[in-house]
């Protein structure tokens, strides 16, 4: 055992060694080992998505005793020798270790023990205890399930809650696990329960301070994780005012993704560096541990996925130590990832993957970069440019666009000028990637088709670089399909891909483009193809799972080095030291267009200008990293527009500086006023909508936020005003007022999902001429896409 770990106890907010000395904690997650979650592994299908399923297949097919031993065949390989290695190199001193029940206790006999229960636990903290590394030990998943997730190993049960049974089992559980490891000083914290977000956060508290009850029965000097809800932690009492001793909160943070923003600097730069005002982020945390007195653990964020290698490096070095600079335990999701196409290429979820092989050359989706208009090469889930030949001789292959939406949302995606080229004699072997016409293309699908417009003239739905007519694929439903085209390739010869693709406002949707040795099928989906495409588990034989597994555990890695460079280097990144934000930013309307112009920012190299239809929110770059001080927009169209400026160095950017505006357009009414075209506005976010005009909506109101809509009435009267809402779970809504007063109060109904969308109506009173009409939020949960104003009949 190393010398370097003893054991660890809290010091108010810090995680400290038996020494007294302050110990930080930087790790990452080994996802996927002790409780499989599907999509890190490319097997992620309809069929069987979670654990629970898969274990309930394999009961079926070949016996309990047999789906445990593929079950250990599968841990065997998924962390290895090499892995244990690699995560040393990364320069961790923690991991974090997820583990489902049932990998201890015996589902058939329960409260028993199986008799292999501490193999892997025993094995991982003693490989994790000779590199010098704590570990921290996450129940990601109790018996029943604390959540609906897929990560809860159950997708759809969240039974904790309900079952006393299950809560005692856990309770239990947790005992033997203290039992073994009390005395075992690599052993740093226990999470009792991983998101635990399937009841109320005042229930949580007192569930999880029962399991820090049922440890400290056995174990008093382990420090004990109290999980953190979705809405936090106030529901929490202070540690030391309810007898609570070692113990730290956790919580998880995903800037850029599930909601929060979207991926890009912006959004990490804001939580990082607290916001504009210095008092939001990383900051309004640290306020809250302060007054909890309690260490932090981050136990789960995603600071490289999608920002490429350099910025993605960058930004994760930053991130782990602000983390450290409060104190916080971090620990990253996740440390390894196989995808069906390999490569790290834009930065996968995992800081290693499998190499890149042939099959998916270059993917999209709204998950990940939501509004995307990029070259296939720079796409932000997946990019190559260049690929080689993976079969002898002379073979056909098929070229497959593959484009689609699930989960009720919404696809609306353009490609052009899609070309494959011999590096070797410079010949274009695709016919038709101007997509003027059909030609050359056969159309497929797995379940529902998309809309196919091979000769888009609209040029707002046009990817940037795009020349002359557009592919355009469109649709409402679930959709999953495309086209393809057979290509002739040489063996070992390299060849160039190349091409333009933009979304158009989907929700829940992805673009992807494929090269695969098998002709698509109708009703079958297109897949990458190698050893880890997704296998069958319902038919696949016995040897062809065992081959699966195994692979897992002797694929060549790609791992993310400019990563591990940034993690081990001496100093830290500078991408987090910001130029000066741009000072006096002034506006004049003249016959050639908006013209900007700005004081120069001390330290910056360049400067960004963005624009907005709204005040305050929906700002996107139209120009930049520029050297001038001065810009000329003439882009403009008949509406009022919103500026700001920011400063660059390198990677980093300033926070914007002042706002200007255009003269403000009244909306004529009657119409239809987007919900994003605000005139004015407090505390209003926006996010993709997937409602059949697409678009934007507001969303992540809270109690007090407002916007304002500048509007103009042909005539005084009595209109009626129909609003476009959502609500998971409905809302007290909101009130309506013209020129501040009153004109009435609208609950929202719950219409099941935050994109399932209804139409309800009211009555405002309007003067003559322009108005203002605002929407004061009395509760939260709802969302509004539009309204519409049109006279009383």
């Amino acid at each position: 055992m190393s010398p370097s770990l003893t054991r660890l106890h809290t010091d108010g907010t810090q995680w400290v060694n038996a020494d007294g000395q302050q110990v930080l904690l930087k790790g990452v997650n080994l996802g996927n080992w002790l409780l499989q979650e599907f999509w890190m592994m490319g097997q992620s299908t309809e069929a069987v998505n979670d654990q629970c399923t898969l274990e309930g297949i394999f009961d079926t097919r070949f016996g309990f005793a047999e789906r445990e031993r593929l079950m250990d065949l599968f841990r065997d390989n998924w962390i290895t020798q090499r892995d244990w290695d690699l995560i040393q190199s990364f320069g961790f001193n923690a991991i974090r270790l997820p583990f489902i029940w049932n990998l201890l206790e015996d589902e058939q006999n329960p409260m028993t023990l199986h008799d292999d229960a501490w193999q892997y636990l025993d094995a991982a903290i003693a490989e994790a205890e000779a590199r010098g590394i704590y570990v921290i030990l996450d129940l990601h998943g109790a018996v029943g399930a604390q959540g609906w997730e897929h990560h809860s190993g159950c997708a759809g049960h969240n039974l904790y809650w309900e079952t006393p049974e299950y809560q005692a089992r856990t309770e239990w559980l947790w005992q033997q696990i203290a039992g073994r490891y009390a005395d075992r000083p690599a052993v740093a914290a226990y999470g009792v329960l991983n998101e635990p977000w399937g009841t109320t956060p005042e229930n949580l508290a007192v569930e999880a301070i029962e399991l820090y009850d049922a440890i400290r029965q056995v174990d008093d000097s382990t420090i004990v994780i109290l999980p953190g809800h979705s809405a936090g932690l106030d529901a929490y009492p202070r540690p030391a005012d309810a007898g609570l001793s070692n113990v730290a909160f956790e919580m998880h943070f995903y800037p850029g993704i599930f909601g929060w923003g979207e991926i890009g600097y912006p959004v990490h730069r804001d939580w990082l560096t607290c916001g504009e005002n210095g008092r939001g982020g990383v900051c309004e945390w640290d306020e809250k541990l302060q007054q909890l007195d309690a260490p932090f653990l981050v136990g789960e964020f995603q600071p490289w996925s999608g920002l490429g290698p350099e910025l993605g490096a960058e930004i994760t070095r930053a991130t782990y130590d602000t983390y450290a600079s409060f104190g916080w335990a971090s620990t990253a999701w996740s440390y390894k990832l196989i995808t069906n196409q390999g490569g790290e290429g834009n930065g996968t979820w995992g800081l290693v993957t499998n190499e890149q092989g042939l099959g998916l050359l270059a993917k999209a989706d709204t998950w990940a970069c939501p509004g995307w208009d990029s070259a296939l090469e720079n796409a932000c889930s997946s990019a190559r440019s260049r690929f080689t030949a993976d079969r002898a001789g002379s073979q056909t292959y098929f070229l497959v666009v593959k484009f689609g939406s699930c989960c009720d949302g919404a696809l609306d995606v353009s490609l052009d000028s899609l070309s494959i080229v011999d590096e070797g004699t410079g010949s274009e072997l695709l016919v038709n990637g101007g997509f003027g016409e059909e030609s050359g293309w056969t159309r497929w699908h797995q379940n529902m088709p998309p809309t196919l417009e091979f000769n888009n003239t609209d040029a707002a739905k046009a990817p940037s670089g795009s020349e002359g007519p557009t592919l355009r694929m469109s649709g409402t439903a679930d959709i999953n399909g495309g086209i393809y085209q057979p290509v002739t390739l040489e063996g070992g010869r390299n060849y160039r891909l190349s091409g333009v693709f933009k979304d158009n406002g989907s929700t829940s949707a992805w673009a992807e483009i494929y090269l695969v040795a098998s002709q698509p099928m109708d009703g079958a989906d297109v897949l990458a193809e190698g050893p880890f495409s997704a296998l069958d588990f319902n038919a696949a034989s016995k040897e062809e799972i065992e081959t699966l597994f195994r692979a897992f555990g002797s694929t060549p890695y790609d791992v993310h080095e400019t990563a591990r460079e940034a993690l081990t280097a001496d100093r830290g990144s500078d991408v987090l030291d910001l130029p000066d934000s741009p000072a006096q930013l002034i506006l004049a309307e003249t016959s050639e267009g908006n013209q900007l112009s700005w004081q120069a920012s001390e330290g910056a190299s360049g400067y960004k200008v963005y624009r907005s239809a709204s005040s305050g929110a929906g700002f996107i770059p139209i120009a930049g990293p520029i050297a001038t001080t001065n810009y000329l927009d003439t882009d403009i169209g008949n509406q009022t527009l919103y500026y700001r400026v920011t400063a660059t160095r390198g990677y980093a950017e300033s926070y914007p500086g002042n706002e200007v505006a255009t003269a403000a357009v009244a909306v004529p009414l009657p119409g239809r006023i987007q919900a994003e075209s605000f005139s004015a506005m407090s505390g209003i976010q926006l996010e993709n909508c997937s409602d059949t005009d697409g678009g934007l909506n507001v969303a992540w109101l809270d109690p007090g936020d407002w916007l304002e809509y500048r509007v103009s009435a042909p005539a005084a009267g009595t209109y009626t005003i129909r609003y476009r809402l959502a609500s998971n779970g409905g809302s007290d809504g909101f009130a309506t007022s013209v020129e501040g007063a009153t004109a009435h109060s609208l609950a929202v109904p719950d219409t099941g999902d935050w994109q399932s969308w209804t139409t309800v109506a009211a009555t405002v009173d309007l003067p003559a001429g322009e108005s203002i009409l605002r929407l004061d939020a009395i509760a939260g949960s709802w969302n509004l896409n539009w309204l519409e104003v049109a006279a009383e009949p």
